[in-house]
Order: structure tokens, then C-alpha cells, then sequence
């Protein structure tokens, strides 16, 4: 049997589908629920806005990895799936990046990407998450989206074993026990 993708999933495959042609600043929602045949009443079943749209694809992906592996999570094993992510939707991030408005993935990814850090504190470590640990964090998370904003826009994209290397360098000294 072959199986039916969601309509979260087919609104993310239209808006990737629709930025191979044009800016995604340009892109409506109208168009975005048109080109994969939904309404646009059903795109706001799932999503306030476009840009949430854009968070989703990226953090679920991350979300469901997660879920299945939270047992044993390390920090590498974060920064490796995270990398990967990058990695495979590189080139609808390139567009996406550009895009620096009030609604800028770089501001809408740091807290859910933080608190993952924090799970992994918390459920694979059994460690308080101390307020030391939440400034780490999010200078942690800080320097890895503004890595991923530059790397995207190379010439040649870092392999995600290169930016698995360059994050397990700069963890800070007081998170090195969860890589």
C-alpha cells in the first residue's frame, strides 16, 4: 500500500517545490495551499503563517528523531541529526535565511532548539538544568544558527560531519559531560 503524505507534509513539499522558482518573501500562503491542491482554510488548520510552516519542517524532523532515540541522546548525537537536517534541506535554507524579518527562522528555532538541549539534560542525564547551564545553552545555540546562516550560503556547504567537529569544539567547558 502506498502511503499518503499528511497535509503538513504535502503544504512543506509546496513551499519547497514553489522556492526553486521564486523568492520565498514572495511566496503567499494562497499559493502554497493552491500548488498542492489543499484550501487555504486547511493551511491555517495546521499553521498560523508561512513561517511557522518553515519551523515546522525543520523542527519536526529533529522532533521525531528525538522522540525515538531519547533514552541514550547526547549532544553528538543532537548536533549530528541537526547537522544532517541542514544538510538535506540546505537549499530551501538558503532562501529562507535571507529572509530577516520579524518572523526570521534564526528567532523562531533558538528556544524549541534550546530546550531540547535541556531535555537531554534532563531526561538522558538525569542533571538539573541550572541557570550556568541555560546561559551555555543559548550562547551554545546562538553560534550554531549563526554557523548554519553562513554555511548555507557558501559556495560549498560544510559537510555535516564538519559542523559535528566544529560544534563538539566550541560546546562549552560546562557541557562537554553531555557530549
Amino acid at each position: 500500500m502506498v502511503a499518503r503524505l499528511s497535509s503538513k507534509d504535502l503544504l512543506v513539499q509546496s513551499l519547497y517545490e514553489l522556492m526553486r522558482e521564486q523568492p520565498y518573501e514572495q511566496i503567499t500562503v494562497r499559493a502554497i495551499a493552491a500548488n498542492c491542491g489543499l484550501s487555504q482554510r486547511t493551511f491555517y488548520n495546521h499553521f498560523k503563517d508561512k513561517h511557522e510552516l518553515v519551523e515546522w519542517s525543520y523542527l519536526h524532523v529533529l522532533e521525531e528523531y528525538y522522540e525515538s532515540h531519547r533514552e541514550h541522546m547526547t549532544f553528538t548525537d543532537w548536533y549530528r541529526v541537526s547537522a544532517q537536517t541542514v544538510w538535506d534541506q540546505r537549499h530551501a535554507l538558503r532562501k529562507i535565511i535571507r529572509y530577516q524579518g520579524q518572523n526570521a527562522m534564526r528567532l523562531s528555532v533558538h528556544a524549541p532548539y534550546a530546550e531540547t538541549f535541556f531535555r537531554i539534560i534532563r531526561e538522558t542525564y538525569g542533571d538539573p538544568v541550572t541557570e550556568d547551564i541555560k546561559l551555555a545553552v543559548n550562547f551554545l545555540v546562538g553560534g550554531m544558527i549563526r554557523y548554519v546562516e553562513e554555511a548555507v550560503n557558501m559556495k560549498e556547504t560544510p559537510s555535516p560531519e564538519q559542523a559535528v567537529y566544529l560544534f563538539r569544539l566550541c560546546t562549552p567547558e560546562c557541557l562537554k559531560k553531555y557530549l
